[in-house]
């Protein structure tokens, strides 16, 4: 029996989405891949001395995680018009190795990310977790560089 391929898409609420997944589902089409679309919560360090803060974050993180698998199938109720092999997922931790973790544990066959071009100190400041991804991933890579909004 062939190997039914896996897409994983991690998606940031802080670009598009829908462009992220539009070109990610004519990827699917293709290939007639299944898509994990897998958006990761920064998760916050584990601090001794700061207990209540920490029990407060935890509080809000499992909040946060039932909010965010709203807002993902809300996104693939839309994408499902047109392709149905598609699966939210909710992760917590740091993004970059969520991301190559999840792709390990599913066996993903492509890894399909949005990607900013961002120069000079917004480089600097901004952490591109697309970058460490494609620098560290055993599994390729497919970046897709995103309109900017105006």
């Amino acid at each position: 029996m062939k190997h039914k391929m896996k897409i994983l898409v991690p998606v940031g609420f802080n670009e598009k989405p829908e462009e992220l997944l539009d070109k990610a589902v004519s990827v699917a089409k293709k290939y007639n891949a299944s898509i994990y679309v897998l958006h990761v919560i920064a998760d916050m360090p584990k601090l001794t001395f700061y207990y209540d803060a920490y029990r407060l974050w935890e509080n809000f993180r499992d909040s946060a995680i039932i909010e965010t698998m709203d807002v993902l199938k809300k996104y693939i109720a839309r994408m499902k018009e047109s392709y149905n092999d598609i699966e939210p997922l909710v992760e917590v931790g740091e993004p970059a190795t969520t991301i190559l973790t999840k792709a390990e544990e599913l066996n993903i066959d492509l890894i399909i990310m949005g990607h900013h071009i961002r120069t000079g100190l917004s480089h600097i400041i901004h952490q591109n977790t697309c970058e460490r991804v494609v620098r560290h991933s055993s599994r390729p890579v497919l970046v897709l560089y995103l309109t900017e909004e105006p």
